[in-house]
């Protein structure tokens, strides 16, 4: 089955496919990390929209509050996720969420059986929210706009274009009659993003992702980021050195595409410049395609962005401010950075005591204590994540290596640089000793769970059981496990897969412990490294993560008696750690 387009995740989304379909569908998302993807980032728009929507009380003027809470984009599609081969966190939202949502969905319906009715404008709204039509707010209708002042899903992209930092552009280029067309740039200090177009010989646009150009197999750079002498920027390395290296030079790229057969292809600045002052006045961005969906070509454009007017339009204020935590983090609040379309935190960090595994959470408050932006540890689960108004749209690891530790670069959405601002410290995460350990006979398993726990982590592993309505969408991979390879052929997993269930302890940190501290060996002391796991459900209740998976362990030939699952680390938070101090102000 090949990936899901717009319109089967809406049609998907809205309920209207045949059980049958239905089912495909889901069995193909378990697999392709594309496609979870795309069907995560819908979902938790709609989360987000439904849950602000829904704080007004029903009245009158119900159609207007919902639309001015609503982007006038809600349909984004992005890349293709990275490839785990070790730690699969999909979480086969597709049917756990809908249950979730289930409520809030049915009251919008409500709204909307009502609305449409009555409400030319909340109509309007309707239409455009599968049109990716922009919103006027005054009209009873809503018009196309092919102005990236409009259309841009970000909100710092659109106010950056809206404020005249929009560049048009206007250079196509045609091969095996399809069309690539570069309309519009916005550029700053801090990042770029580039509105394009891919359209037929009819001028129609064509119902392509561009996943091809994100594939895992890609090893040739579709962009290149020259400066105004021809000299090629290189971006820096990633300092988490426990992730794979990239192999794809374009997984950085935050691709997103609308109905309208509109592209915006954007990606973070900063990795090519350790100080911001070193950009140059001009940039050039070079395309280089060599296959569009199914067709291969050549497709070539160089755009260039003027960065003059942008560079004088940011401003950056140091702050150099530093603290050491009771655990032993040291943290160098930097400097900040307002953009024409976001704000920059850089913030030093190392380990003041030992080498333990360190991170931490923070807020960006006013004079009131209104919260103007928040961070949060990348691996905290989503359900127990404190981020605030970041931008969330750029796919760099947000780090660079120092000597004694990382400096981090965290974005956030546009902030009122008239505000006084103070940087409060919320929580600090830390790697502490755990003594977990579950002894699983295979044969006992099958009739009856086993239970462990540690430090409040309990665990029960159970006999992994298959959906009885589970619909398999490859021919042949009916009775077992299987994942895609990057061509579109299907592997199948041998192994043994175990369920679980979980909950974690009052002071752990809600992030997934497996892959980084589950160890797995047999009666004889052989260890399997080769584990995959599966999460189907998460949630974080009352300051206590819970999650619900299993997990297949792979190249398990001779099969063992016993599994032994062992952790002897484990990360706790740290809440509420008392260190607030003002960062900026221009009064």
């Amino acid at each position: 089955m090949k990936c899901l387009t717009q319109e089967q995740l809406i049609a998907y989304m809205e309920d209207r496919l045949l059980t049958v379909n239905k089912q495909k569908l889901e069995s193909h998302l378990d697999h392709c990390s594309f496609c979870q993807k795309q069907l995560e980032q819908w979902i938790d728009h709609l989360e987000e929209t439904v849950e602000t929507s829904w704080e007004n009380s029903l009245s009158e003027d119900l159609d207007q509050k919902i639309i001015s809470t609503l982007s006038p984009h809600p349909v984004r599609v992005l890349n293709r996720a990275n490839p785990m081969p070790t730690t699969s966190l999909w979480k086969k939202r597709s049917i756990t969420i809908m249950k979730r949502v289930t409520f809030a969905a049915a009251a919008l319906t409500v709204v909307v059986s009502s609305g449409m009715l009555i409400s030319p404008t909340f109509a309007g709204y309707v239409n455009a929210a599968f049109t990716s039509s922009p919103i006027d707010r005054s009209a009873p209708e809503a018009s196309e706009s092919k102005d990236i002042r409009q259309m841009a899903y970000d909100i710092g992209i659109r106010k950056a274009a809206q404020n005249g930092f929009a560049q048009p552009v206007n250079k196509s280029t045609t091969d095996q009659g399809i069309t690539l067309e570069i309309k519009e740039v916005v550029a700053d200090p801090l990042r770029i993003s580039i509105l394009a177009s891919v359209r037929d010989e009819n001028g129609k646009p064509l119902e392509i992702f561009w996943q091809d150009m994100f594939a895992r197999t890609d090893e040739e750079p579709i962009f290149t980021i020259k400066d105004q002498k021809g000299n090629i920027l290189l971006p820096a390395p990633p300092s988490d050195t426990r992730k794979e290296s990239i192999r794809n030079p374009n997984e950085e790229w935050d691709s997103a595409r609308n109905t309208a057969g509109f592209l915006f292809l954007s990606r973070e600045l900063r990795s090519y410049f350790d100080d911001l002052s070193k950009i140059p006045d001009e940039l050039l961005v070079e395309f280089d395609i060599k296959k569009i969906g199914d067709t291969k070509g050549n497709w070539k454009l160089s755009v260039p962005v003027d960065m003059k007017k942008a560079k004088a339009a940011t401003k950056t204020h140091e702050i150099n401010k530093s603290y050491t935590t009771p655990q032993g983090l040291k943290l160098d609040v930097k400097q900040i950075t307002f953009a024409p379309s976001g704000v920059e935190m850089v913030i030093d960090r190392s380990n003041a005591e030992d080498k333990r595994r360190k991170d931490y959470s923070y807020e960006l408050v006013d004079d009131r204590g209104t919260v103007l932006g928040a961070w949060d540890s990348k691996e905290i689960m989503r359900r127990a994540n404190k981020q605030k108004n970041v931008i969330d749209s750029l796919n760099w690891r947000h780090s660079l290596p120092l000597e004694n530790g990382s400096r981090d670069f965290h974005y956030f959405q546009l902030i009122d640089p008239s505000t006084a601002i103070s940087f409060k410290l919320g929580s600090v995460y830390t790697e502490e000793s755990a003594a977990f350990r579950a002894t699983l006979d295979l044969d006992s398993i099958e009739k009856a769970p086993v239970t462990a726990e540690d430090q409040g982590d309990r665990f029960t592993f159970k006999k992994y059981e298959k959906d009885a309505n589970r619909v398999v969408d490859v021919e042949g991979f009916d009775d077992g496990a299987y994942s895609f390879n990057a061509d579109g052929t299907a592997t199948k997993l041998e192994g043994y897969q175990l369920a679980f269930e979980g909950t974690l302890g009052e002071e752990a940190a809600a992030m997934f412990p497996f892959s980084a501290y589950w160890s797995i060996t047999d009666e004889n002391g052989k260890k399997y490294d080769d584990v995959q796991y599966f999460i189907d459900r998460t949630d974080y209740k009352n300051g206590r993560a819970q999650l619900t998976g299993s997990l297949f362990v792979l190249n398990i030939e001779p099969f063992p008696k016993q599994l032994t699952i062992t952790a002897t680390k484990r990360m706790v938070e740290h809440r509420n750690v008392d260190w607030e101090v003002p960062i900026f102000s221009e009064k």
